[in-house]
């Protein structure tokens, strides 16, 4: 029987890299025979990744930060050109949480969610279109969140940019299936990362409670969703596009 989650043959750009959920994303794409780009701003990070995985595999480091949107052009372009590779998949797992009351708020704050959480990843969508960059029949992962489904009290700005992520990919789907490529996101529930831990150490006991019990299954770990972004690169999602692929141990169940 073919294996419709291999990744052989196939390079994927995975951001954020570097920790977390884009660490685990490229161990799990390495054990399904992906070559992997792994780009982050702290390039040791970077290295310590690139450790984890299978050292036969020319897997590259390419650090970059993607808060400067108006360089990723170039930087993407650059960057096949020297590897003289084309990407067949990315994960946009770079991302910024911040807990801040409404009222404490402003556009500044607004602006830091959104640049990073989705122009950036908009930015990255747009070089894969040129034939210089992305192969015909690429697939995109945005990695979203269920704060851009349900609410929570003190991330408004948070969720805004990753209920706009949401709200993007399933107008870019239908943009870009004419080179049969395909948008999707992830939407996470609680995941154990440094990320989301420093953000949950900020709530008080009795909201950190409330958070635990709202997972029927537990509170999830970064390999919980990169085995969701294993699979929406791979050929067995390739009629899936436009779609939030919610992985949140039951929380939206409630």
């Amino acid at each position: 029987m073919e294996y419709p989650y291999s990744l052989n043959s196939k390079t994927i750009l995975i951001t954020g890299a570097s920790s977390g959920i884009g660490r685990e994303t490229a161990v799990v794409l390495d054990q399904l025979g992906a070559t992997l780009i792994l780009t982050g701003r702290n390039k040791e990070s970077l290295e310590e990744t690139k450790l984890s995985l299978d050292a036969t595999k020319p897997h590259i480091i390419a650090p970059f930060d993607l808060n400067s949107t108006s360089d990723i052009k170039a930087w993407m372009k650059d960057l096949t050109k020297q590897y003289n590779i084309l990407i067949d998949g990315v994960v946009h797992s770079a991302g910024l949480h911040k807990t801040i009351p409404l009222r404490l708020g402003d556009l500044a704050h607004y602006d830091q969610l959104m640049n990073i959480n989705l122009y950036a990843g908009t930015a990255l969508l747009q070089c894969m279109l040129s034939k210089k960059v992305g192969k015909s029949g690429f697939s995109f992962v945005f990695m979203s969140s269920i704060m851009g489904a349900v609410g929570q009290s003190g991330i408004s700005a948070y969720s805004a940019s990753k209920g706009a992520i949401n709200a993007f990919v399933r107008s870019a789907a239908l943009e870009v299936a004419d080179k049969n490529a395909r948008v999707n996101s992830i939407a996470p529930g609680f995941v154990k990362s440094e990320m989301s831990e420093n953000s949950f150490s900020l709530l008080t006991i009795e909201q950190q409670e409330k958070i635990i019990e709202y997972h029927p299954l537990g509170i999830g770990n970064p390999k919980d969703i990169a085995y969701g972004a294993a699979f929406l690169l791979s050929d067995a999602a390739k009629w899936i596009t436009g779609t939030v692929l919610t992985i949140d141990g039951g929380y939206t169940c409630h």
